[in-house]
């Protein structure tokens, strides 16, 4: 049984996000400050990453790293996890669990998203940087699709769980949801930036607007999941 109609879904997520505007500003103040400090570096991290990778250079004294560059990252990491946890927090517990003031996250809820974060990009890039292949990496992503789950539960303080007997149509519709669409959606608008000369800010937009897309997106799955779930045992 499919128990994630995916157009649904994308309508229900985006109508959240405009019903809820007004409280997706209000949380999203204090992480967006955090990144800014990266975001006036960039242009110097993509310097060095240009020499790294693209022109071969072996001689490492001559790549610049800025200055306070380990400070930024930090708190750019931080500011992702903040507004992550919050937007799930806000679409499963409603607007009075999140406030402006709740960039302040417990230790215990910041060492499991990371815990989490890490187990994830381990299983999925350790067998695309063995391989150099994608599709054994978005085989790995479908694979362990269901953990992903576990963030909604770290947000809203509920213990992780490793099986969720998920049918195939469920979790092939949530790996679409999770990762290809988001994927589509950011190949597409960096193709169509590019190719009539838009800035490149107009890409990071459209990029930031499917980033809290699927924050909501993951939340109402796993609302719709959980129901069912709960439903399956009280029968």
């Amino acid at each position: 049984m499919n128990l994630l109609p995916i157009k649904k879904i994308i309508l229900a997520s985006f109508a959240f996000a405009l019903t809820h505007w007004k409280k997706v500003a209000e949380i999203s103040i204090l992480p967006l400050l955090l990144i800014l400090p990266l975001l006036s570096i960039l242009p110097e991290i993509f310097e060095a990453i240009d020499k790294i990778f693209i022109a071969g250079l072996s001689d490492s004294q001559d790549i610049l790293i800025p200055d306070n560059f380990l400070l930024y990252m930090l708190l750019f990491l931080y500011a992702h996890l903040s507004l992550s946890i919050n937007m799930y927090r806000l679409v499963v517990l409603g607007e009075q669990s999140v406030s402006r003031l709740s960039l302040v996250l417990k230790p215990r809820q910041v060492l499991s998203f990371i815990g989490l974060t890490l187990f994830v990009g381990v299983l999925t890039g350790l067998p695309l940087l063995l391989t150099n292949l994608v599709w054994l990496y978005l085989i790995a992503y479908f694979l362990i699709i269901p953990i992903t789950l576990n963030f909604v539960n770290i947000a809203i303080e509920k213990p992780m769980q490793y099986k969720w007997n998920l049918g195939f149509p469920t979790q092939s519709n949530l790996f679409f949801l999770q990762v290809l669409f988001p994927m589509l959606i950011g190949l597409v608008a960096s193709l169509i930036t590019s190719s009539i000369g838009l800035p490149s800010a107009v890409d990071w937009f459209i990029k930031g607007v499917v980033f809290y897309w699927s924050l909501v997106n993951l939340a109402l799955c796993y609302q719709l999941i959980s129901k069912s779930e709960a439903g399956q045992v009280q029968k």
